[in-house]
């Protein structure tokens, strides 16, 4: 339910430097925690593409590089409140807002139950295409619980997306 470790790692180091970029600077004694900074970068990126060009730009200035396969994740980037319905033994199931799509997610370094403390839940979270899987970013806001008869009719239309052909696990990069 997690991509390899290499994979993580060349995600992690790659979107944190993007991301930290497209904040800006940082003060010299940040109030926030990092994980409160990426999700403001993040915010900032998905209400403005274009800083991702810049970011780049400066990166490539400092001579700092990125994984090609990073970028193209950052790019697919898609911040939402999803509907994490359950885990199963290879990935986490997301439900898009609109209940038209459902994705076989993976997490980073941890599976996403575990960072959230539970399935049955919408959350905020970014939802990315990397090396041929969807993968979370692991930066979680919003999490609102669903009672039991939600989750009963989130399974339902899960079943049904499923039955449909809406229920992706993989992608072709």
């Amino acid at each position: 339910m997690v991509v390899t470790e290499h994979e993580a790692s060349t995600f992690i180091q790659g979107y944190t430097k993007v991301m930290l970029h497209i904040y800006g600077p940082l003060p010299t004694e940040p109030k926030m925690k990092l994980l409160e900074i990426l999700a403001a970068a993040r915010a900032k990126y998905v209400a403005d593409r274009s800083l991702l060009e810049g970011a780049l730009r400066e990166l490539k200035v400092k001579s700092i590089v990125v994984a090609p396969e990073v970028i193209s994740a950052v790019q697919s980037l898609e911040v939402k409140k999803w509907i994490y319905l359950k885990d199963t033994s290879a990935y986490s199931v997301f439900i898009d807002p609109s209940a038209e799509v459902a994705y076989g997610v993976l997490g980073l370094t941890e599976k996403i139950r575990n960072i959230i403390g539970g399935s049955g839940v919408v959350v905020e979270a970014g939802l990315l295409r990397y090396l041929g899987r969807y993968v979370t970013d692991g930066i979680v806001t919003n999490v609102v619980w669903l009672g039991r008869n939600y989750k009963k009719d989130f399974t339902n239309e899960f079943a049904s997306l499923r039955a449909q052909g809406a229920f992706h696990k993989t992608y072709a990069p």
